[in-house]
């Protein structure tokens, strides 16, 4: 089975590479034009892109992954079993449609379009899981099976400090941008009750304070699935990355069997989430 994901997989290239997980590109745009971006770009083009975002002159998108560009992956595997796995539909309409076309008119090809339900690190969390699930040897039935439990079962928090880059976006209104920075409010949030809808579930003055309630959090998740094993994925783009591992350091001392990783983030969450955040994306299991 050959696993594709797309860009906004928080993992490293090295760590993809390892999980033979395929990966499209999303399409990037700086006031209009391409700008060039790669799942392999340095941390240094990251922290240039993350200063484009800064300046309140510049407009970065994204757009729906390219028909051509999945469909020219898609054949470079064709006889084999393709599970094509992708962040939250509902967030990226263009993007299952497009899947979805391919399905229709291209029936040479072995394809599951599976939609993660989550954004960002659950998305990554999932790519992993799953990814592992095949170099397991599982059968097509068996990582199915695992997907679909574990899909049932996660989760995804995150920090976000720069709130007018919130505003600029259209994700928040100008009063609360002046108020929560005067403040020095800290938007907690989360996509796990709306699947692929980035909610605010509190506000905090420090990461510190942050990272205990999603302690709390994951530690009543624990309790309430009566699980032992934990699964998760931190991303982080700025100058967070101590917050990043307090977090894991955090959640690590709640003693349960815990697999987590830290990666600085990927380019294509830095226009959704903007330039100063990190999120932990987790999985809570029996087995």
């Amino acid at each position: 089975m050959i696993l594709v994901a797309d860009s906004a997989v928080q993992l490293s290239p090295e760590t993809l590479d390892a999980l033979k997980v395929q990966v499209v590109e999303y399409p990037m745009y700086l006031n209009g034009n391409p700008y060039p971006v790669s799942i392999r770009m340095s941390k240094a083009q990251k922290d240039e892109l993350r200063l484009i975002l800064k300046d309140k002159n510049n407009s970065v998108t994204t757009s729906g992954l390219k028909e051509e560009e999945l469909l020219a992956l898609y054949s470079r595997f064709k006889g084999q079993k393709i599970l094509s796995l992708h962040q939250s539909g509902r967030a990226s309409t263009a993007t299952a449609a497009v899947i979805r076309k391919i399905l229709a008119e291209h029936g040479e090809l072995d394809i599951t379009y599976l939609d993660a339900h989550h954004l960002t690190a659950a998305y990554s969390v999932l790519v992993q899981d799953t990814a592992l699930s095949i170099q397991a040897g599982k059968s097509y039935e068996e990582v199915m099976r695992r997907f679909e439990e574990s899909r049932a079962h996660t989760r995804h928090l995150g920090v976000v400090y720069d709130l007018f880059y919130l505003h600029r976006t259209g994700r928040i209104g100008l009063a609360k941008a002046i108020l929560g920075t005067a403040m020095k409010i800290i938007s907690i949030l989360g996509s796990s009750e709306e699947p692929g809808v980035l909610k605010a579930i509190g506000k905090v003055k420090n990461h510190v304070q942050a990272n205990q309630r999603f302690v709390a959090l994951i530690k009543e998740d624990m309790e309430k699935a009566g699980a032992r094993k934990l699964s998760a994925v931190i991303s982080v783009i700025g100058p967070h990355e101590a917050e990043a591992e307090h977090l894991r350091k955090a959640v690590e001392d709640l003693g349960y069997d815990c697999s987590i990783t830290v990666s600085y983030t990927n380019h294509s969450n830095m226009p959704h989430a903007g330039p100063d955040f990190y999120d932990i994306g987790y999985i809570v299991r029996n087995d």
